[in-house]
């Protein structure tokens, strides 16, 4: 019988991050979708979604920019790794800016 290891990433205390930070993250168009993704999914979500937007290696590099930003959080479990929007934490410091900026670039695409 194999056992699953699980794993939770570390995700940075939102206090520390700036709003430039957040927002030079979500500059770019891939880590926007992945944003908007989560944002509507409303729950945590496998990368295995996210494969149509990329190789595995940049994806990699997105999700870690996304989590070092404060952005997601990470979770693997086993082979599979999962991402949520910290979409709690994040409204209590910027009151909802995910929404408007993810909205706001669904109009313009």
């Amino acid at each position: 019988m194999i056992k699953m290891i699980e794993q939770q990433f570390e995700s940075p205390n939102l206090a520390d991050i700036s709003l430039t930070q957040l927002l030079k993250s979500l500059s770019d168009p891939t880590r926007l979708k992945i944003v908007g993704t989560l944002l509507r999914a409303k729950k945590e979500v496998s990368c295995a979604q996210f494969e149509n937007l990329g190789k595995k290696s940049n994806l990699s590099q997105h999700y870690r920019n996304l989590r070092l930003a404060g952005l997601v959080s990470i979770r693997r479990a086993g082979r599979h790794s999962y991402l949520a929007l910290r979409k709690t934490a994040l409204d209590e410091r910027f009151p909802d800016l995910i929404e408007t900026i993810v909205n706001n670039s669904e109009d313009k695409c």
